[in-house]
């Protein structure tokens, strides 16, 4: 009689212990699969044009631009996020590009990324992304106009994990940039199309928190 009431005390123990620990793994599970909570990506920028394009021989950019980055989904190790940037370019040449003071680069953008773990606290991320740009252009008499074009990025990340919550990050990504400027037909290529490097270096802190730290 005792081992029959040993076992009904015993048994429902086991069974409700084990249903909690298969819990935590589907929670677990899910948590790595899917997520809401962001990444937060601040960093600064500096451009590099290359080729024949009204920014490359018209235009010199400041040394440094900035920009900001939200990941708010990731399936197992592919994060999408959504970004703007910034950037201020001085007129060098106005025998080529008119009679403009200064010109200011906008992008918004759509990114995917993959984050490879090469060690515990060192993760290479190859992302691809597109995006809308447009360039503001100012003239000395503070009337502006501006033209939008479309964006494709390919590049990295290459990141460094500092606490659990903040890491920091270089990236480099190439840019080809496609704009819709109405001229002269032999004057099209020069304007509506633009090649660029673009370094990154910044920040980066994570609400979920970095994986193995």
């Amino acid at each position: 009689m005792k081992k029959l009431l040993l076992l009904l005390i015993v048994i429902p123990q086991l069974l409700f212990s084990q249903e909690n620990e298969e819990n935590k793994i589907i929670d677990t599970e899910k948590e790595q699969t899917f997520f809401y909570k962001p990444q937060f990506y601040f960093y600064v920028s500096h451009h590099i044009n290359s080729g024949e394009h009204f920014l490359a021989d018209g235009h010199k950019p400041d040394f440094l631009g900035g920009g900001l980055q939200i990941n708010f989904m990731k399936y197992h190790n592919v994060k999408f996020g959504l970004g703007w940037e910034y950037h201020e370019y001085n007129v060098i040449d106005k025998s080529t590009i008119g009679n403009i003071n200064s010109s200011f680069y906008h992008a918004a953008y759509a990114k995917f990324q993959y984050q490879w773990d090469i060690l515990k606290r060192w993760s290479v991320e190859p992302y691809l992304g597109l995006g809308a740009t447009r360039i503001q252009q100012r003239y000395n008499n503070s009337a502006r106009d501006d033209f939008y074009g479309m964006n494709f990025y390919a590049g990295g990340n290459f990141t460094l994990k500092l606490t659990k919550f903040l890491s920091v990050f270089i990236g480099i990504n190439y840019n080809s940039i496609r704009f819709n400027v109405n001229t002269n037909r032999n004057w099209e290529d020069y304007f509506n199309k633009v090649n660029q490097v673009q370094m990154q270096f910044g920040i980066i802190f994570s609400v979920n928190g970095n994986k193995g730290l």
